[in-house]
């Protein structure tokens, strides 16, 4: 396939130049080249880099997925140890060819219930039971600093700040035992990570980028737990805690983003090779 793309490029450079060549024994002016482009090939270094054709554009990218702490219900009851994924999505801004700005909002939210239909004797009987409700929230900003670039290639740190917060809830029991039951929970975390970005201006595409990551930064999670009996006003509450400070690896901060290979990817809205 590459080489049929090559012999069609040559072609078009023969034909070209031979076109140019029977202008000139005709004496017709040729008016000089005013743009340029960054399609081609792979190796090609002429031009403008990929990553000065989207300076000044927005960039539309995934920042990943985060499991919130949520409620969960079985047997009648309610407890600890569910969880909500939280998906933030969000805009990359390139202020120059050295200094960038970036922010993502996550919003989620999820309810439902449960019905199941009992025959038996001719009789019809069903019992149904709503699912935990939950609403989520999270706020990420990164400033990127270009550090090195080439054609195709750029690399820049990211250092980042995010905060979410989650709140889930679901009232059990009947009569004297109906139960208020919710779960809150907020993380917050800081740090940086150093991004390679490649972006496809070989094939005519430099709005187009894929990017890996990996960095270094601290991560602190907070959960509150409280179950109220309205008859009584009996009350049973729990919290906890965490915190944690290391290296971090892709969009998802895990040893499995390293084995799979994931990557994210960002789209330039309105950036032309032709820039």
């Amino acid at each position: 396939m590459r080489g049929m793309i090559s012999s069609l490029m040559g072609a078009a450079i023969v034909l070209g130049a031979t076109a140019v060549g029977a202008q000139d024994l005709s004496t017709a002016q040729v008016a000089p080249a005013t743009t340029t482009t960054t399609g081609g090939s792979i190796t090609d270094t002429s031009g403008p880099t990929d990553h000065s054709v989207v300076v000044g554009h927005m960039g539309l990218r995934y920042f990943g997925s985060t499991d919130m702490p949520a409620l969960s219900f079985t047997g009648g009851m309610a407890a600890q140890g569910g969880t909500q994924a939280l998906h933030t999505i969000g805009m990359r801004y390139w202020l120059n060819n050295s200094l960038g700005l970036e922010a993502g909002l996550g919003i989620g939210f999820s309810s439902g219930s449960n019905t199941r239909t009992v025959q038996s004797g001719g009789n019809t009987m069903q019992q149904s039971s709503d699912n935990p409700n939950f609403f989520g929230l999270g706020l990420q900003v990164a400033l990127p600093i270009m550090v090195a670039e080439a054609k195709h290639l750029s690399i820049h740190v990211d250092p980042y700040l995010y905060l979410r917060y989650g709140t889930s809830g679901i009232t059990t029991g009947s009569g004297t035992s109906t139960t208020d039951n919710t779960l809150n929970g907020v993380q917050f975390g800081m740090g940086a990570n150093a991004v390679a970005e490649l972006q496809f201006g070989f094939i005519g595409l430099p709005q187009l980028g894929l990017q890996a990551q990996f960095g270094f930064g601290l991560a602190y999670a907070n959960t509150s737990f409280k179950s109220v009996v309205l008859s009584t006003n009996d009350t049973t509450t729990a919290a906890s805690s965490a915190f944690g400070i290391g290296t971090t690896v892709g969009p998802h901060y895990g040893l499995t983003d390293i084995i799979t290979g994931t990557v994210s990817a960002i789209w330039y809205f309105g950036a032309t090779p032709g820039r």
